[in-house]
């Protein structure tokens, strides 16, 4: 059965797997091979032990087979051939190549433990070649498993001959001459020793990046039915993560089985239990709500699979039936019918909690797409090539890497009609269709999802027909910034000073911390070249409880309990002063974490991060006033602020997908090159004279339009109430224009609006606004949020709503003598869904 009908067996309600008629030269029946999809659609397999039950010959066959015709080929490789084995493992490390490790020969004895690796490029002449390895070595080993998540190759468990283990082992391809490095992880928490388990790679999904690892069996032969993600930090550190189940029952306990993604959703398919005749149902576990189902039975066991696209393949094994002979079987599976029939079968339920958010710091793991190895690398190997030493041996869980550069991330490959609930679109950017909602009324965290589109405020600006649709502490990190961040990081417990007129450090020290914070600004880019994941935070207006609730709900930048910064970096889009009531308290928390992680904590600069604002809305006043200070003196600290603002890079770009600014792009702004080519110190004129100063003004005070019908550039009359046509509004076509000259971003990220749900979508979901102050001056009672980016590139808003507060923490004589600019105009209608699950 071929083409559209593939692996749509059984009926619609209850699918079962295809078997499919095979061509050219089948291999024969046998179990303990691999087979490794090395191409769009071809896949080889590798060794295996054929024959009947007590005459087994264990083999080193490898063949080809062209799986959109279901055609084999016998490869027929020079060079180095490995000897026969079963129970190895294999990856795909590039386009046609593949690397096999470890294995067992038969009567008890194992492989050597040299790494192979297959080159197929040139079918005419496909080589086998042994990669020349420094120092110590996984060693023999069989059952166990090895993947690719680029750089690394990384084998786990096994069993080497007198014991079951569960020891992780790394080689970086991209280093040369290679080495494989034990890996030691932060925590005891870790899986046991096991034998016959499966590992793979999520590459979406709030898993994304890691490793994961489900079953198997222990020295004392007892099934496991456990799940285990691997996860590297940016800062080197290794540790393991227990999968959390929210809904349904984990599979039942198996070994000898096989593991596929289909993007965040990883089956477990076959294998055997305590009883050998019984199948086993082919289970799935959503990375996204934590949930297990059952789908049809592959009946196999010892067997082998892949994925391509929605359809799951198995080959070989043994039949549950008949568990004495191998098959030569080729089965198929048509995983989104088996999947749409599961949950019309099972319903979906729904739970009223959700913990607070692991997800980000499971999806915070160094996830490595695979691509081309380079010139150093793998494919250039030639034997004996390896020269010069390095030090080879055990990872400590402390060690560092290199910062991780910004990574291209290609579109998910999704079949027609998938994806759908996924949430609107920006090219492979993508925003959630579930929100987090806190809904304390205290510092708990009780936090809730909710459907994206039953928050009307925010919804209502899309046109209808598409709503639907490395840590490195700075060197120069003083003791003043230590001493900010001890005591004012304290989301659960900060209170305001008594006495309002007060404030944690003298005016000296403030200095210190504004001349320190310089040096890091004047040091880095304009426009920030940023990696996911990432959170975003749009203005704070010096409403300092709204950025420590934020931080409890949703974890802080820092490297204690509760915090995220060894996995997280954090992007604020400006405005951190003016209007509330605690400025200072924000702006030297922002320079002292800025000091401390300058390559994590990123700050850009808003329209108020200027003297000629902030002199009039409240900051200079309470520099003033509490740091008793002559805000004229040009050495004051209200001055050496500013200097530092001046210096503020004014963009981001996240992934290279992602442009982050305060205000907008206006009439003016073309390309992203035009704002990286903005000169610091910027001064920032109050009537624009040249089309540079223009520019300046676009990024900083411009807004979308205020909804997607309004097309063009058009007059500002809230901000630019004289009509003078420099402050202006931009509509989606410039956005799309904007995008479009702009390959390959997908998404502007903005702040600088007060957005009634702390979050709005504009042109088609192409462009976010973003507001985190709740209760904008007292009169407004919208949330506040921020914008969780996912390593996969979906964009999770995250919000708060406003407390009962007995006093206001916006300045009130400010809001009589300049009232606030109001929110864009929309009836409020919010509605509370339900939680759809739980994340890593």
């Amino acid at each position: 059965m071929q083409g559209a009908a593939r692996g749509r067996g059984g009926t619609a309600s209850k699918p079962e797997y295809v078997k499919e008629q095979q061509h050219g030269e089948i291999p024969a029946p046998r179990f303990g091979h691999t087979t490794t999809l090395v191409g769009n659609s071809r896949v080889v397999l590798f060794g295996g032990a054929t024959g009947d039950s007590g005459r087994y010959t264990i083999t080193a066959d490898a063949y080809m087979l062209e799986a959109a015709s279901n055609t084999w080929s016998r490869i027929q490789a020079e060079g180095a051939v490995p000897s026969a084995r079963a129970a190895h493992a294999a990856a795909c490390v590039d386009h046609s190549q593949m690397v096999i490790y470890g294995g067992a020969t038969g009567g008890g004895s194992l492989s050597s433990d040299e790494l192979f690796l297959l080159d197929i490029r040139n079918e005419e002449r496909s080589q086998w070649m042994s990669v020349p390895v420094l120092g110590p070595t996984p060693g023999r080993r069989y059952g166990h498993t090895m993947i690719f998540n680029k750089p690394l190759l990384i084998v786990f468990g096994g069993n080497n001959g007198q014991q079951a283990e569960c020891d992780i082992w790394v080689l970086d391809v991209e280093r040369s001459p290679f080495q494989w490095n034990e890996v030691s992880v932060m925590h005891t928490r870790c899986p046991l020793p096991r034998v016959y388990h499966s590992a793979e790679v999520c590459r979406e999904g709030p898993a994304a990046g890691m490793m994961v690892v489900f079953g198997g069996r222990t020295p004392d032969n007892r099934s496991l039915k456990d799940t285990w993600g691997l996860r590297q930090h940016r800062d080197g550190r290794w540790d393991w993560v227990e999968a959390p189940t929210k809904r349904g029952n984990p599979p039942e306990p198996r070994f000898q089985h096989s593991a596929i993604f289909l993007n965040s959703k990883l089956l477990i398919v076959g294998g055997r239990g305590s009883d050998v005749n019984k199948p086993l149902p082919t289970a799935v576990y959503d990375t996204e709500t934590c949930e297990w189902r059952n789908v049809a039975s592959v009946n196999r066991f010892r067997h082998a699979c892949w994925g391509m696209g929605p359809l799951l393949f198995s080959y070989g094994g043994f039949d549950h039936k008949s568990p004495s002979a191998p098959t030569a079987d080729l089965q198929v599976l048509d995983l989104d019918r088996a999947i749409a029939a599961s949950m019309a079968t099972t319903g979906v339920t729904t739970d009223d909690e959700v913990t607070n958010d692991a997800e980000e710091t499971a999806s915070a793991s160094v996830a490595r797409q695979q691509g081309s190895i380079t010139p150093d690398s793998m494919m250039n190997l030639q034997p004996g090539g390896a020269t010069g030493s390095r030090g080879g041996g055990r990872l400590p869980a402390e060690s560092t890497r290199p910062a991780t550069p910004p990574r291209r991330v290609s579109a998910p490959q999704v079949a027609p009609g998938r994806g759908s609930a996924e949430g609107l679109s920006g090219g492979d950017v993508r925003v959630s269709s579930q929100v987090y909602v806190s809904v304390e009324k205290d510092f708990t965290h009780l936090v809730k999802k909710v459907a994206i589109e039953s928050l009307e405020d925010e919804g209502r600006k899309i046109q209808a027909a598409n709503v639907l649709a490395n840590v490195t502490a700075g060197s120069n990190c003083s003791g003043v910034a230590s001493f900010v961040i001890e005591n004012l990081l304290q989301p659960t417990t900060w209170q305001p000073d008594p006495d309002p007129n007060r404030f944690l450090l003298h005016a000296g020290e403030v200095a210190q911390l504004c001349d320190t914070v310089l040096q890091v600004f004047k040091s880095q880019d304009m426009v920030l070249k940023l990696r996911a994941p990432i959170k975003v935070y749009g203005d704070i207006h010096g409403q300092y409880l709204d950025l420590m609730r934020l931080f409890a709900r949703y974890k802080a930048p820092t490297d204690g309990e509760g915090g995220d910064i060894d996995s997280m970096d954090y992007l604020f889009l400006g405005d951190f002063v003016d209007r509330g009531s605690f400025s200072l308290e924000t702006v030297c928390l922002l320079f002292a974490l800025k000091v401390k992680y300058p390559n994590q904590i990123h700050l850009i600069r808003g329209n108020h991060e200027d003297p000629t604002i902030n002199a009039i809305y409240g900051f200079r006043d309470e520099c003033r006033r509490r740091l008793k200070e002559d805000t004229e003196d040009p050495e004051s600290c209200w001055n050496k602020f500013n200097r530092a603002f001046e210096y503020l890079p004014v963009g981001a770009l996240v992934e290279n997908k992602i442009l982050c600014l305060h205000g907008g792009i206006g009439g003016s702004i073309g390309t992203v090159k035009e704002i990286d080519a903005m000169e610091r110190p910027m001064h920032v004129a109050q009537i624009p004279q040249t089309p540079y100063e223009q520019r300046i003004t676009d990024m900083l005070w411009s807004d979308p339009s205020d909804n997607d019908s309004v097309q063009g550039v058009t007059l500002n009359e809230t901000r630019d109430p004289d009509g003078t046509g420099r402050i202006v509004k931009f509509g989606p076509d410039r956005v799309e224009e904007f995008l479009q000259a702009n390959n390959p971003l997908s998404m502007i990220i903005r702040a600088h609006e007060c957005v009634m749900d702390g979050f709005e979508r504009f042109a088609n979901g192409k462009l976010i606004t973003v507001f985190s102050a709740t209760d904008y001056c007292g009169h407004h009672k919208n949330a506040g949020a921020l914008l969780f980016i996912r390593r996969d590139l979906t964009v999770v808003p995250k919000l708060i709503y406003p407390m009962e507060r007995n006093h206001s923490t916006w300045d009130q004589s400010m809001l009589q003598q300049r009232p606030p600019t109001p929110p864009r105009p929309v009836p409020r209608a919010r509605r509370l869904g339900e939680d759809d699950g739980g994340d890593w």
